[in-house]
């Protein structure tokens, strides 16, 4: 069989304390895959270990990307700079991240170890509406609404891709104008129904999302407890039923063919 060269794989789905807490899902984020780049998004705990579960080669990661400084976005961020490098002996590697990340705040320490610093090729602190170029990728910082300032959702695009990525945020009311034209939208959604939550959005703020920004696929994943309790699965359905765009419930380990989309033939997934 052909190996895809355009796809997303799922490493972890899961958000929140009390997910992280029992890892009801593993929270290691996801992988983007495209002809000359992988890149790791929002590597949270188990995004090492999730990967062995997978076809991804943490190795061959070139891009690392942390939206923001939460244990669930960026605990695993040494763990695959030590893979990328193999234990530093091969520098090379991107860190992409806010500079809360690399650099710490007055109250937290960085995530990212001043060994593992000194190991990459390149790191780019970002903010919103900044962009970094990767050969003919572009990733633009967009704007989000969490419980810290330094957090950023994500657009990537290229040849054949056209990702947006909302991160941790509410919705709000010009949060459609961020991801205007995107494809593939995935969007965090911790809680199910209209469960509002003060930082994070629910199953009802997505489907107002999805009716502004009309992208061809929206994915939802980083489910707390209180999804996982609903059935994301069912929450995706009445998404899709309300909206029109289809949607999936990501599952760790979800493989999704983006190279149909590209080509105008849909999208394909696999467990």
């Amino acid at each position: 069989m052909k190996e895809v060269n355009n796809r997303l794989v799922f490493i972890g789905t899961g958000g929140g304390r009390v997910v992280i807490s029992n890892q009801a899902r593993n929270a290691g984020g996801f992988v983007l895959q495209i002809p000359g780049v992988q890149m790791h998004i929002d590597p949270g705990p188990g995004a090492l270990s999730g990967t062995a579960r997978t076809k991804i080669r943490p190795a061959q990661t070139r891009v690392i990307i942390s939206t923001h400084e939460h244990t669930d976005h960026a605990n695993d961020i040494n763990a695959l700079i030590e893979a990328i490098t193999l234990g530093g002996i091969n520098k090379k590697g991107i860190l992409i991240s806010v500079p809360a990340v690399i650099d710490g705040t007055k109250e937290e320490l960085p995530w990212l170890r001043n060994y593992y610093k000194s190991k990459l090729d390149e790191i780019f602190k970002i903010k919103t509406n900044d962009k970094v170029k990767l050969g003919d990728l572009t990733v633009t910082a967009t704007k989000t609404q969490h419980d810290i300032d330094d957090c950023i959702g994500l657009r990537i695009e290229g040849p054949d891709v056209s990702i947006g990525y909302t991160s941790d945020t509410i919705y709000f009311k010009d949060l459609h104008k961020e991801f205007k034209d995107i494809a593939v939208l995935i969007i965090n959604v911790l809680r199910p129904g209209s469960d509002k939550w003060k930082t994070h959005m629910c199953t009802g703020d997505a489907i107002k999302l999805i009716e502004e920004v009309k992208p061809e696929l929206a994915i939802i994943t980083h489910f707390g407890q209180k999804m996982l309790n609903a059935n994301p699965l069912l929450e995706a359905r009445e998404i899709q039923k309300r909206t029109g765009v289809r949607t999936i419930a990501a599952d760790d380990r979800l493989e999704v063919n983006l190279e149909g989309i590209a080509q105008g033939r849909g999208v394909q997934t696999t467990l």
